[in-house]
């Protein structure tokens, strides 16, 4: 499986949630994480030295993800806003907006949403575009 320059954040994974897994509810998270099961709810990950939340392959995640990096190979169904990076890598797939500083996009990965650039100028506009996007307007 490929990670592109998260590579070495993988090391450094504090919990994984295997395939078998099933989670509903808000996850509150002060470490990386690998996901590679189904989460049901948001992702709130606190921002630390290099954190990354990683979207496996066959994961899916219906929820918002707020973290400080996202890497996304599997299936995201919500809203992502990355302080720093999100990738988005071959296969995957996200219905929302992504909110991010830096982003890499691999040909093959499928978004239908909002790119929006992390601006601190722009931070309140970003948060009306989610709740926007969210209400339906």
């Amino acid at each position: 499986m490929k990670y592109g320059s998260q590579r070495k954040a993988l090391q450094n994974i504090g919990s994984v949630l295997g395939t078998a897994t099933r989670v509903e509810g808000t996850l509150r998270l002060d470490e990386s994480v690998r996901i590679d099961g189904w989460v049901e709810g948001n992702l709130e990950q606190t921002d630390g030295k290099d954190r990354w939340i990683l979207i496996g392959p066959r994961a899916e995640v219906h929820g918002d993800i707020r973290a400080q990096n996202v890497s996304v190979a599997g299936k995201v169904i919500g809203n992502i806003v990355a302080s720093e990076s999100i990738e988005l890598l071959d296969g995957c797939e996200v219905r929302g907006n992504i909110t991010h500083k830096s982003i890499n996009v691999e040909p093959g990965a499928s978004v239908h949403g909002q790119l929006i650039a992390n601006d601190p100028i722009s931070e309140a506009a970003t948060a009306q575009a989610i709740a926007n996007a969210r209400s339906g307007l």
